[in-house]
């Protein structure tokens, strides 16, 4: 059996690496010629996408290219700590990621194609930008959020809107405490950063009725960045936390990108057809690289055991639902007004407590079980 995978960014090596595990022979497209290296920005794996990542003998090469952190700490503007949990994650670069996920499929004999953009499929096959063909007998599609296939699959799909909320990073020479992830809840905007083994890794994530116009998702010039530092310095200027003399002191700006989300779920497969990761469900909460990395491995797990597409989906649809729904929750706690933060930040200390363990086990306790036969 063969099957081709569009798309080389996280869920895509991950669902080749996967298939070659289950005897399917796999090419992998990519549109980019090469998005992996240092470029890009952070991303942070939770217990559940490297327990995916360990059931396909993928763990240990991903986490020797981060840091591991073991806690999550919550704050708040004003620096008041308003939870703190055992949260176990690696974070490393995107682009270190992709590397080290595309290296292991090669490595277990899948094709990678990079520079090849899927324009349609078409009687079973598929047909690139470039005027060559290919055809398979399962087509993957993992090539994010403005994906192709998805409008291939559900042409009435919904076009991805913006969510309200644009973002941009980089790396500080600032020194912070190690072994904490934290998230400060500021007056104006959110701020993340935790110290890896390649400095202190931030992003700022700003709630906007619309995107700032003008600034390009990739390199930022270095007239922008002075234009950034000053605008996020007075975001961030009323709140007790290390945002500024973090910003301040970057030494490397990742790219300047919104947040965006799909209105409606679309279909997730038809025909020998099939979205996973960002093409079929964007998911923030900090989940998005561990979700697809799910759902790749899920997919090759109910191929191995005879189990169809409409199995796959059935399986992975509760899950992506309530993911959805944390999601949603938690781009609405980052863009309350002053009133609502207020009431956010005497609340959060409470519910923090008493739910942190308990209320988030379904999201970092899950476990592909790659060894138990997938059943719908």
């Amino acid at each position: 059996m063969r099957a081709m995978v569009i798309g080389a960014g996280v869920a895509g090596p991950v669902a080749a690496l996967a298939l070659r595990r289950v005897g399917w022979d796999v090419t992998v497209y990519e549109a980019y010629a090469d998005p992996a290296g240092d470029v890009g920005s952070f991303v942070s794996l939770g217990a559940n996408g490297l327990r995916a990542l360990a059931a396909v003998g993928a763990r240990d090469a991903v986490a020797a290219r981060g840091t591991a952190i073991p806690l999550l700490r919550l704050w708040s503007g004003r620096g008041r700590l308003l939870g703190e949990a055992a949260r176990e994650r690696v974070t490393l670069m995107r682009g270190h990621l992709v590397e080290t996920l595309r290296d292991l499929a090669a490595g277990a004999g899948a094709e990678l194609v990079t520079g090849r953009r899927l324009l349609d499929v078409r009687d079973g096959k598929a047909v690139f930008d470039d005027g060559t063909t290919d055809a398979a007998d399962l087509v993957v599609g993992a090539d994010g959020i403005h994906s192709r296939l998805r409008t291939i699959v559900d042409p009435r799909a919904a076009t991805p809107v913006y969510a309200g909320l644009w973002t941009v990073g980089g790396r500080s020479a600032h020194p912070v405490e190690p072994g904490a992830f934290n998230i400060t809840l500021g007056g104006r905007a959110t701020f993340v950063h935790a110290a890896t083994r390649h400095g202190t890794l931030w992003t700022a994530q700003v709630p906007a009725d619309r995107p700032p116009a003008g600034h390009p998702t990739e390199h930022l010039t270095e007239h922008l960045t002075e234009h950034l530092t000053e605008h996020l310095a007075g975001l961030f200027a009323g709140d007790r936390s290390e945002a500024v003399r973090i910003i301040g002191h970057t030494e490397q700006w990742h790219p300047f990108t919104v947040f965006r989300q799909l209105p409606s779920t679309p279909v997730v497969h038809r025909g020998a057809l099939v979205l996973i990761g960002d093409a079929a469900h964007p998911i923030g909460a900090g989940q998005g690289a561990s979700l697809a990395i799910e759902d790749a491995v899920v997919l090759a797990k109910c191929l191995r055991d005879g189990q169809d597409l409409e199995a796959f989906a059935a399986l992975r649809a509760p899950r992506t639902a309530r993911m959805l729904r944390t999601a949603g929750a938690n781009v609405d706690a980052k863009v309350a007004g002053p009133l609502a933060a207020r009431v956010r930040d005497v609340m959060m200390p409470f519910f923090f407590r008493r739910f942190a363990a308990k209320g988030s086990a379904w999201m970092y306790d899950y476990d592909v079980e790659w060894t138990t036969p997938a059943q719908a």
